[in-house]
């Protein structure tokens, strides 16, 4: 839709448009297909190659992410921040989303490519409405007003109009140029689209989160307004971290000493046993224990620290560095 856009509109326009305007076109035009293709040929997969590069990138929190658990497809452990995808049937680093337009899956290493893709869109478009709307303008002048365009003392062909007169010159307008007409709707119309998408993912980097995490983090949301979520310090229901393969030591700048476990309400009790990867426990079977003064009960998310938030700039350098 993009290219037979392209095609309609450039050759129509580009004798109406200026020098300036004219290698900002082949600018603006080029850029998404550089990097889309940069984004589809990127791949953030996980191998044997790079598996131990990629198990010292982060720590694992203990609460969406924890040490010690293999990939059942890929056998082998799986680092904090990534994801099987069973579409591309790999693990990826710092898993983001699979992208059904890409085909492939939006991580580690092509998350700058679709930051930059996203950008590109949105200005193309919002440069084609704009160039749409000035030629259209222009030609409406020159037909109502022959002779004044450019002029600084003749009034503008829409003023003093009501808006029921205003949409029917327009339409006018776009009936008589269908080429530039519908190619300036069509990309007023679309302009929203990857312009959210892109607003979107500034406020995951500004959160410290990819898609991924934050579905995973309003999981979490729901359990603990329902009052089922409680919070201890990691070090003292874990211990010591596994080290090794499993939990390379990590020198990270936000603490991690925290983990969180979902209950039925209850709150654990001494000799309670959490399960490693499933932030549940088992409670003892004694009734009677008393409750464990290091679990406290979580009111909001407020209450946890997103160990990946390491300030807006940071995440952002963190997002689009090369690996």
């Amino acid at each position: 839709m993009l290219a037979v856009s392209e095609v309609l509109f450039v050759p129509k326009v580009w004798p109406a448009i200026g020098t300036r305007h004219r290698i900002f076109v082949a600018v603006v035009v080029v850029l998404p297909y550089l990097f889309l293709y940069a984004s589809v040929v990127s791949t953030s997969a996980i191998t044997v190659e790079n598996h131990a590069q990629q198990m010292r990138l982060y720590p694992y929190d203990r609460i969406l992410f924890h040490p010690g658990l293999t990939c059942r497809t890929c056998l082998l452990l799986k680092p904090a921040r990534s994801k099987h995808c069973s579409l591309c049937n790999v693990c990826v680093g710092r898993h983001d989303h699979h992208c059904i337009w890409l085909k492939n899956c939006v991580g580690a290493n092509n998350y700058r490519y679709f930051l930059a893709l996203l950008i590109s869109v949105s200005i193309l478009l919002m440069y084609g409405a704009y160039l749409g709307y000035t030629i259209l303008d222009g030609v409406l002048q020159e037909q109502i007003f022959p002779g004044s365009r450019g002029s600084p003392y003749q009034r503008h062909w829409s003023s003093g109009e009501g808006w029921s007169v205003y949409l029917q010159f327009w339409a006018l307008a776009i009936a008589e140029d269908l080429r530039i007409g519908g190619v300036f709707l069509l990309a007023m119309l679309t302009t929203p689209l990857p312009s959210t998408f892109f607003l979107y993912h500034l406020y995951l980097i500004w959160s410290g989160m990819t898609t991924n995490e934050s579905a995973k983090w309003a999981d979490w949301r729901d359990d603990i307004n329902d009052g089922l979520v409680f919070k201890a310090k990691r070090t003292q229901i874990y211990g010591k971290p596994l080290g090794g393969n499993a939990e390379p030591d990590i020198s990270w700048p936000v603490d991690c000493d925290q983990t969180l476990v979902f209950t039925n309400g209850e709150p654990p009790k001494f000799g309670c046993l959490p399960s490693i990867g499933l932030n549940t426990i088992i409670q003892p079977s004694n009734p009677d224990a008393p409750t464990d003064p290091s679990w406290t009960k979580v009111r909001g998310l407020r209450d946890v620290v997103n160990v990946y938030d390491l300030g807006f700039w940071k995440n952002l350098r963190d997002a689009v560095r090369v690996l």
